[in-house]
């Protein structure tokens, strides 16, 4: 693709937001959207047009798609106020990064595409690769729009994991990480992956001890899927 910036908006005009459109329930016309809300790097624009052209972006309803193994069905649009109509509405870039995350697990590392999803059953990760035959997650991923947001929730993930006997955080970012230590610690996948915008995150191999979470920094070499022996 010369152009996937270009690419990505086309299929923005001519498929997701008439697409979006498409339930009366919505009030939403193509003029409604924010065109300025378009920020996608051009990589994960290229990533998402990857993941979208080798079907791993599934329709479901109207403005509703999900990934193969996706517990949830995901949408690409942040509504806007619920007056005037038309509505107003917005890119949602979290699940567009999320499916172009997947588009690099399945043509780059090799995870067939019924063993990798968006959406974990207990929301607590927002990618997940399993092994076959297991519904224990092998990656698990949590996408964020932007790298202050990645690192603020590593950060917190690693003061957590050293922390079994932390109460629950109330709310905010403090709860949502909180939470993704505690499904580490339950399910104990080895591989965990924080991906924010243009590629920007990290791959870490997680330990576990004594109730404790730790988080060892590694590449992208964690991310291969390795067939099971024959």
């Amino acid at each position: 693709m010369d152009d996937p910036l270009a690419d990505f908006a086309s299929l923005l005009q001519q498929e997701l937001i008439p697409d979006w459109c498409a339930d009366p329930l919505r009030e939403m016309n193509s003029c409604g959207f924010k065109w300025g809300s378009v920020r996608l790097a051009a990589s994960d624009a290229l990533d998402f047009l990857r993941a979208w052209n080798s079907g791993l972006v599934r329709r479901e309803r109207p403005g509703c798609y999900r990934a193969h193994r996706g517990a949830a069905l995901e949408q690409f649009f942040w509504d806007g106020p619920k007056v005037p109509v038309p509505r107003s509405y917005t890119l949602w870039l979290e699940p567009l990064i999320s499916f172009a995350a997947l588009a690099r697990l399945h043509l780059d590392f090799g995870w067939p595409a019924d063993l990798i999803g968006t959406q974990s059953d207990d929301w607590a990760f927002d990618v997940v690769c399993f092994r076959p035959g297991s519904e224990i997650e092998h990656v698990a991923g949590e996408v964020k729009k932007s790298a202050s947001e990645i690192d603020a929730l590593i950060n917190l993930m690693v003061h957590f994991g050293q922390d079994p006997d932390a109460p629950p955080p109330p709310s905010g970012r403090e709860r949502n990480a909180y939470k993704k230590v505690m499904a580490l610690r339950e399910r104990r996948a080895p591989v965990f992956w924080a991906l924010g915008p243009a590629g920007y995150g990290n791959v870490f191999r997680v330990g576990y001890e004594n109730e404790r979470v730790s988080f060892t920094s590694t590449d992208d070499r964690a991310l291969q899927f390795s067939p099971p022996p024959d």
